[in-house]
């Protein structure tokens, strides 16, 4: 069974970043297991959206800078790329706001725009960029957060951005109940399958994320050769089944997820966390029900995005990221459809200014069914 290894680490001063970030890969057997001299690396952040280090929405540039730092002093040719959410007509917008563009330029490498980098056709029809196939290694370094449709986001998922443009989109809209979704989810990582993924989970997200919630200090950095592992772990460390993530409950179905009580931890072990807050998440208990009563109860029992108005700019990112065009310009902000609206929450994901929030009908807010449902 490959083991998951654990580091303290509190703060994103980038020298404590870096000696966490060694520990993990050594406690792994070392970066030699993993690369070589001249080696091409990519290491693959989560870039969600534009947005700066502050808000714990992407992945910390201090963390991809210490896991960069590992793999040059190997001799390696290292290299950062991911597919953002929504709009990529101005790719360097979200490298700038993220603090990535920073670390490429402190390194000298060069950050890769996997929309203009082209793409395989892999499995049955998903176009994975090449970079990610052409990389002699792959190193995903995904954010831990909750995830409004998916429950929690971390490894298996942060390969979703292997698939280039607004593929992502497409799969949304073909898959919009989360168990199907999650499968989806599966086979792209399964065809991407990165050798050594580590977790930036200094600070994570709890709450409605995975761009909305609230940042919740965790202080740990994590690092296996197994994502699977590792999105079963963290859900248990902080107090949930992990099994009720439907991408783990995929993985499960098909024999790839281990039980939580056989992992081996290596390094530092944290307490569990009885009190994170996960998100309020109707589709995935609709996901349990048969289809014709979940269909029933769904139009009385709901949960959609909503725009606050307080906080929108009107900059139509969300429109122009919608994969079912629920979602049109407006004089003032922009305008719903929910006739076609699939609550695959890319609205929510994209937007730079969190102005989306869940809003939820009045028999929802009253049975309270969401809370701790999960659990």
């Amino acid at each position: 069974m490959k083991g998951i290894a654990v580091s303290e680490c509190h703060s994103y001063d980038p020298e404590e970043v870096r000696e966490s970030v060694t520990e993990c890969i050594e406690l792994l057997g070392g970066a030699r297991r993993f690369a070589s001299s001249g080696d091409r690396v990519l290491l693959k952040p989560n870039m969600l959206m534009a947005a700066s280090p502050e808000r714990h929405v992407t992945t910390h540039p201090s963390v991809i800078e210490a896991v960069a730092e590992v793999f040059l002093d190997l001799g390696a040719e290292v290299s950062i790329g991911d597919s953002p959410g929504g709009s990529f007509r101005n790719i360097e917008r979200f490298w700038r706001a993220t603090g990535i563009l920073d670390v490429c330029r402190r390194l000298d490498i060069e950050p890769v725009n996997f929309e203009a980098s082209g793409s395989y056709i892999m499995g049955s029809g998903y176009p994975i960029s090449r970079p990610v196939v052409d990389s002699d290694l792959v190193v995903n370094l995904p954010k831990l957060k909750t995830h409004s449709m998916t429950i929690f986001t971390c490894a298996v998922k942060n390969m979703y951005g292997a698939v280039p443009g607004f593929g992502k989109a497409d799969y949304h809209r073909e898959h919009p109940r989360p168990s199907e979704f999650a499968r989806r989810l599966l086979e792209i990582y399964l065809l991407t399958e990165p050798a050594l993924t580590l977790v930036d989970g200094v600070v994570g997200m709890e709450g409605n994320g995975p761009s909305g919630g609230d940042p919740r200090d965790l202080g740990i950095i994590l690092a296996s050769e197994d994502a699977i592992a590792l999105d079963v772990y963290i859900p248990w460390l902080l107090g949930m089944d992990p099994f009720r993530v439907p991408v783990n409950e995929a993985a499960r179905r098909e024999g790839l997820a281990p039980d939580p009580a056989e992992l081996e931890i290596a390094g530092y072990e944290p307490e569990r966390v009885d009190d994170f807050r996960w998100p309020s998440n109707i589709y995935y208990t609709l996901d349990l029900l048969p289809s014709g009563l979940a269909r029933a109860i769904r139009k009385l029992w709901w949960s959609r995005p909503a725009i606050d108005p307080e906080r929108c700019r009107n900059c139509n990112v969300c429109v122009e990221s919608c994969p079912v065009e629920a979602l049109k310009a407006g004089a003032v902000i922009p305008e719903f459809d929910y006739s076609r609206c699939i609550n695959c929450l890319c609205c929510m994901e994209v937007c730079p200014h969190a102005a989306f929030y869940q809003d939820r009908s009045l028999l929802y807010r009253f049975t309270g069914l969401f809370s701790g449902v999960l659990k």
